[in-house]
C-alpha cells in the first residue's frame, strides 16, 4: 500500500477554491465530491453513521477561528477525516490548509490536501449542503427515518407495518431541518474571526 499525496502543501503552493458537491440521497447513501481534493474519488456518507450534525459542528469550529478541527466520516469500511488547520496570515504564506485523509483497516489509504481560504471554505460546504436538502428532487425516504418514526413501531398490523417501513426504509435524521444560525451569521458578517 503506497500512500498518495495528490498535492503538496509546500507555501508555494497557490490557494485554491473549493467546489462542494453533495449527490442527493440515494438507498442511505449521499456522497461528498470536494474539488481540487477529488476529481473521480467522493466521501461516501451513510445514513447509518449519519455525520452531518457533525458536520455542523466542525464548519461552526472553524467560523470561529479555531487553528484546527476535524470531520471524521465513517464509511463503512474505512473513515474520512476532513482536517482544517488555519495557516494564517503573512506576507510570506497566507490561506489556510485542508486535508482529506483516509484509513482503512490496514492503515493509511490516501491523503489529499489544498490551501484554502476559511470564509469560502464554510460557504462552500454550507451552501452546498443546504442545496442539496433543499432541493425540488430532494427525496427525503433515500435518507430519512420515517415522518412518525415512534408511531411506526406501535403499528399492530404487520401489513401495515411493513408498509411503513417500506415507505421509508432508512433511519438518518431530516437533512432540512440541519441548519446553524451561527454559520448563517459568520457568512452575513465581512470580519474574519481571529485565529485561537
Amino acid at each position: 500500500m503506497a500512500d498518495i499525496f495528490d498535492h503538496a502543501l509546500e507555501g508555494s503552493t497557490p490557494l485554491q477554491a473549493l467546489e462542494v458537491e453533495f449527490s442527493e440521497p440515494n438507498a442511505g447513501w449521499i456522497s461528498v465530491r470536494v474539488k481540487p481534493l477529488h476529481e473521480l474519488f467522493a466521501i461516501s456518507c451513510s445514513y447509518i453513521w449519519d455525520p452531518f450534525r457533525a458536520m455542523i459542528a466542525w464548519l461552526e469550529e472553524i467560523a470561529d477561528g479555531k487553528d484546527s478541527s476535524t470531520w471524521r466520516v465513517n464509511e463503512e469500511g474505512r473513515f474520512g477525516h476532513l482536517q482544517f488547520y488555519g495557516g494564517g496570515s503573512s506576507a510570506v504564506l497566507e490561506g489556510d490548509y485542508l486535508l482529506h485523509v483516509q484509513t482503512d483497516d490496514r492503515g493509511l489509504a490516501r491523503v489529499r490536501g489544498a490551501r484554502v481560504k476559511r470564509r469560502q471554505l464554510v460557504e462552500s460546504f454550507y451552501s452546498s449542503f443546504r442545496a442539496m436538502t433543499e432541493s425540488p428532487t430532494y427525496t427525503p425516504r433515500e435518507w430519512e427515518h420515517h415522518p412518525d418514526y415512534s408511531k411506526v413501531e406501535d403499528i399492530e398490523d404487520e401489513e401495515e407495518y411493513d408498509r411503513a417501513k417500506r415507505s421509508f426504509p432508512h433511519t438518518g435524521r431530516n437533512l432540512r431541518t440541519l441548519t446553524s444560525d451561527h454559520i448563517e451569521a459568520y457568512l452575513a458578517s465581512s470580519a474574519e474571526p481571529s485565529p485561537e
